[in-house]
């Protein structure tokens, strides 16, 4: 679940280069590009290059409006967010940025879904907030949960009305939780219950 955490962080903290030079500008279809620091790679270390080597992140939707006065770029209908590390879905992608154009704030709207390999997380609404490092994914208050899948070879799975997951300490809290946990990861029925106390 970290891992599929983490990959989400790396989604949203993104710094975006808005394409547009001028307030509210729509195009029939929309792109714009966005440079991730080499260091959130997994093979940043490895790399001496790392600190100044960023990646594309390329989004794609039917629509972009770009505030530079307010500092708001909305991608809205069908946005599609492709990095070499992961993929996301989204009816509409809110970027916030500060008054030198970095990144504040990301907020996903509408049927978020978040791929990579094997993990997947999906919810109604999804936000990052920069300065805290904090991601919130929340379900849509009626039947669908905010969720989290690793369909590895530890396949495990997490709902909650709200999954809060804090990059910097890695930890994860679930409002309103159900959590299912492939016993074979745990060392089968023994395991279950170490894990449970019993």
């Amino acid at each position: 679940m970290l891992a599929l955490c983490m990959l989400f962080a790396q989604a949203v903290a993104a710094e975006i280069e808005p394409l547009a030079a001028e307030p509210l500008v729509e195009a029939p279809v929309a792109e714009a590009v966005a440079a991730v620091p080499a260091e959130s790679s997994p093979d940043a270390a490895d790399s001496p290059d790392a600190a100044v080597s960023p990646r594309s992140v390329k989004i794609t939707s039917e629509r972009t409006d770009y505030d530079r006065k307010q500092g708001v770029i909305m991608f809205d209908k069908d946005v599609f967010v492709d990095d070499v590390e992961y993929q996301m879905h989204a009816d509409q992608l809110y970027v916030f940025l500060d008054g030198t154009n970095d990144l504040k704030r990301i907020v996903a709207i509408g049927n978020v879904a978040i791929t990579n390999d094997l993990r997947v997380g999906t919810c109604a609404k999804a936000t990052y907030t920069k300065a805290t490092s904090k991601i919130v994914m929340y379900g849509d208050g009626a039947e669908t949960l905010a969720k989290l899948s690793d369909n590895g070879k530890r396949k495990s799975e997490v709902e909650g009305r709200k999954i809060t997951f804090w990059i910097d300490s890695e930890q994860v809290e679930v409002e309103g939780s159900t959590i299912t946990l492939d016993t074979g990861s745990l060392g089968g029925k023994d395991g279950a219950k170490k894990l449970l106390g019993k």
